[in-house]
């Protein structure tokens, strides 16, 4: 009977499926660009993508009900951020993690800055990760979405969408030469960008402008023409 795994998102293979998806990650998100981004993520030791024009990341781990890592809070609350606090959002298998996907999400999208990144990734529910999750988990199993939900989603929320992308191995293993983009890829991967508020054109609106009363005006006119001479 193989180990339990009592925090199965530190385990060795998907530790490398991560690894994979930060291969990807970090072309596509290079030029991000904000003072913060958010992490937030099934795991604590996951890394982040090293992204040149993104001032820090914040990392919060996402364990059911609860948040941990850079801030502690009830996960069935509002994120502990302002509004449009963030240039990225990556959201790194913490949907699969999170006691409330749909509030998580909206929650991701609140705190994303307007023209912000957001990214997902978790494990695809078709293929021989779902099996190996089942067998390996302990107490709560993770909640595996298929992307198109998420896609759809999204694009009600107005964002621009990328298709999304299979990556690593199709099946889990902890070692091996490292994969990127593959058809059979055991974890997904799904970009989105929050579009901006569209600009209102302002167009001058003529208005009426009462003439002054003739005689007054010019009856002035002329005096101060006299005194002047």
């Amino acid at each position: 009977m193989p180990h339990l795994n009592p925090d199965i998102y530190a385990s060795p293979p998907i530790g490398k499926l991560m690894a994979d998806e930060d291969r990807v990650l970090g072309p596509l998100l290079a030029r991000c660009t904000g003072d913060h981004g958010l992490h937030l993520t099934a795991s604590a030791q996951a890394g982040v993508p090293a992204l040149p024009l993104l001032g820090h990341w914040a990392t919060v781990k996402v364990a059911g009900a609860v948040l941990g890592g850079d801030v502690h809070a009830s996960g069935l609350e509002a994120l502990p951020f302002a509004d449009d606090a963030f240039g990225v959002v990556l959201l790194r298998h913490a949907l699969e993690t999170t006691a409330r996907q749909d509030n998580l999400l909206d929650e991701a999208i609140r705190v994303l800055a307007p023209g912000g990144m957001l990214a997902i990734t978790g494990i695809h529910p078709v293929g021989l990760w779902s099996p190996w999750l089942a067998r390996r988990s302990q107490g709560t199993r993770p909640r595996l979405t298929w992307p198109w939900w998420w896609s759809q989603r999204l694009v009600r929320d107005d964002f621009e969408l990328a298709m999304p992308r299979r990556v690593g191995s199709p099946w889990p293993r902890a070692s091996g030469s490292p994969f990127a983009e593959s058809l059979l890829g055991g974890g997904y991967l799904l970009l989105a960008r929050k579009k901006r508020p569209a600009a209102v054109p302002l167009r001058p609106r003529p208005v009426a402008v009462p003439a002054p009363m003739s005689g007054s005006l010019a009856s002035g006119a002329r005096r101060n023409a006299r005194q002047t001479l």
